[in-house]
């Protein structure tokens, strides 16, 4: 990865071809082709470089939050972030999205402002369909030692026959069995319905159902309380 810094902008380049997209991006001078996904939360876009269908995410949520923006300080933009887990991702021996570059803009040593562009996967979100490949990669990912960290359908690619890991963390497990059912039980919420990919007769399925139980409830609660407290 090439850094490069350029007034109050920090780059970050997988290869140097692509220095000129920079600027593209800078003065919002591409061209779109689709917007995948606009909410209060991130922008993407299917964008076009040079006969090139690319990604360009805009973290919009964690751009504006100031307590992110303080922690930029020490660990990077979410984009930096995102680009060296994808980094990761390859070299742990897994397909994903091949990373292209990063741009932050800063205030000194904060990042205000951030973008990363990936490369486009010509495939569709993985589906029910898809279920036997997907619980294979994620026992793949299980049995190196990782977790994927947000185990959707679909956050599982599907491109020519091959499972592609989106939107993975890709963490230590840390817990072993525990973590791995805890695992296919969120990626089970995901289905249209229940699936039998996965133990659930032993204690490791007990206790993760158990912790995924006391998560929701604690996630309705919240809900109740905050709304409440709007009533007031």
């Amino acid at each position: 990865m090439n850094k490069i810094k350029k007034d109050k902008v920090s780059i970050y380049l997988q290869d140097e071809k692509y220095r000129g997209l920079v600027e593209v991006i800078l003065q919002g001078d591409y061209r779109v082709i689709k917007v995948l996904k606009n909410d209060q939360r991130s922008r993407v876009e299917l964008i076009e470089y040079k006969q090139e269908k690319l990604v360009l995410k805009i973290p919009l949520e964690k751009n504006r939050r100031q307590w992110q923006r303080f922690l930029s300080a020490f660990r990077g933009s979410s984009s930096k972030r995102e680009y060296e887990n994808c980094v990761k991702i390859l070299s742990k021996g897994f397909l994903g999205a091949e990373p292209v570059l990063v741009i932050d803009k800063k205030t000194g040593p904060l990042v205000k402002e951030s973008y990363f562009v990936s490369k486009f996967i010509e495939g569709h979100e993985g589906k029910f369909q898809h279920l036997k490949e997907i619980g294979e990669e994620l026992n793949k990912i299980h049995d190196a030692g990782y977790l994927h960290g947000d185990s959707q359908l679909v956050n599982f690619m599907v491109s020519n026959g091959k499972i592609y890991l989106i939107d993975c963390k890709l963490k230590k497990n840390r817990f072993g069995k525990f973590g791995s059912r805890y695992e296919f039980i969120y990626l089970e919420e995901s289905c249209p319905k229940k699936i039998d990919i996965y133990r659930k007769d032993d204690l490791y399925y007990r206790g993760a159902k158990l912790l995924n139980s006391y998560l929701h409830w604690w996630g309705r609660t919240r809900k109740k309380l905050k709304g409440k407290e709007l009533t007031k």
